[in-house]
């Protein structure tokens, strides 16, 4: 009697444990046949089933949302078939709760979806097959889009909650640039800038809390997708002296180097500049919502009301963190730029965005790897912070 009751007991306790485990995905298949692409995704653990799909247009993507999903295989990675329709894949956690799969797709294109249970020989699976979409559907999807910006797509539950402010305190949010869905640059032996800068910034926000009369916060601790916005957002609820973003280039050609130090403007002061500001600003893109929602008049308005003051502040505070770099990184550009970066867009704050090197350079992208440099990357930024504000705290 006692033997039943104790294999009854670990039976409900592992069938529970099961029931609550997240979903999981051990393999990921693309193939071709004809005018069909075909994603596959397996998994010899539990149903794989979505959230929701939905297709946009502009640019043309497929997205699905799951329940939260631990993927096995590097989806970022995933080889797409020549001649198909999807020419990219990506998933990430888009918000707590949900993962996001994005497929970027060579034209707008039909999708159909199924699941398959168990077999002998094969696992529960999630079928898309793609199609050339016709003028019907694309203007359903153009509809779809339409109806999905209306209603505020890209809205984000508040992650982090109002807290007064010390007056007495330095209060610095450190952003890692990209991340869940967004992966960012991608170097030659495939490592992720959402991974690099998410390293640095936890070394940056030890360091800064380790300083008396300094806090930091992060604006994600983990591997999660956050808006452009919404960044800016956490650091005004925040109420932060000051805000960081770190972000790790790539270049298509791999012997451009160096790390550089960027605030706002409306003009870019450079072609690079440009060009990087429109890689970080497409994380919105990246995850399949909109980027870009606000008209350009508004966007110009919020641009004219950063205060002279915090720009120059801003541009103190990147000659400072620019001096302390050198040395630790090979600085490309010696002296501050400027780009028109959404994520620097807090009138109220002195900010900067930190380019510590070129993923795509295979030299720098070991540097970066390294956890001793990440260290070093991170202690230097925070010496530029302190040397700024025992400058300009009070001025």
């Amino acid at each position: 009697m006692l033997k039943k009751i104790i294999f009854s007991f670990f039976a409900v306790f592992f069938a529970s444990g099961v029931a609550e485990a997240a979903v999981r995905v051990d393999k990921v298949r693309l193939g071709q046949h004809n005018d069909s692409t075909r994603l596959v995704l397996e998994s010899s653990y539990s149903e794989v089933k979505p959230i929701k799909t939905f297709s946009l247009v502009s640019p043309a993507r497929f997205v699905i949302d799951f329940p939260e999903t631990d993927f096995k295989p590097d989806v970022n990675a995933l080889e797409t078939p020549t001649g198909g329709i999807i020419k990219g894949v990506r998933q990430g956690l888009f918000k707590p709760g949900v993962t996001r799969m994005v497929l970027d797709l060579e034209k707008p294109a039909k999708p159909t979806t199924f699941t398959l249970k168990k077999s002998k020989h094969s696992g529960y699976r999630f079928v898309v097959d793609l199609t050339p979409a016709d003028d019907q559907e694309i203007a359903s999807q153009e509809k779809t889009q339409k109806r999905l910006e209306s209603v505020k797509e890209r809205t984000m539950p508040q992650i982090i909650a109002p807290i007064p402010k010390n007056n007495d305190d330095i209060i610095v949010v450190i952003d890692a640039g990209h991340g869940g869905v967004d992966p960012g640059a991608v170097g030659k032996y495939k490592t992720y800038e959402k991974d690099i800068t998410l390293a640095v910034a936890k070394q940056l926000y030890k360091q800064i809390n380790e300083k008396k009369g300094y806090k930091a916060y992060l604006t994600r601790d983990r591997d999660i997708f956050v808006p452009l916005d919404e960044r800016v957002k956490i650091a005004q609820r925040r109420q932060a002296t000051l805000f960081v973003s770190i972000h790790a280039d790539s270049h298509r050609n791999r012997k451009v180097s160096g790390g550089s130090v960027y605030v706002l403007s409306d003009k870019s002061s450079d072609r690079e500049a440009a060009r990087l500001a429109r890689h970080a600003n497409r994380g919105d893109l990246v995850a399949g919502i909109r980027m870009d929602d606000e008209p350009s008049y508004v966007q110009q308005i919020l641009i004219d009301l950063t205060q002279r003051e915090t720009m120059n502040k801003s541009a103190f505070l990147a000659k400072e963190v620019l001096d302390k770099l050198d040395g630790t990184v090979k600085i490309r550009k010696e002296k501050v730029s400027f780009a028109g970066f959404r994520v620097l867009k807090a009138p109220e704050i002195p900010s900067i965005l930190v380019e510590m090197s070129y993923l795509s350079n295979p030299t720098e992208e070991r540097q970066l790897k390294s956890k001793n440099q990440q260290r070093n990357i991170a202690a230097s930024i925070a010496s530029g912070i302190e040397s700024y504000i025992q400058k300009h705290r009070y001025n």
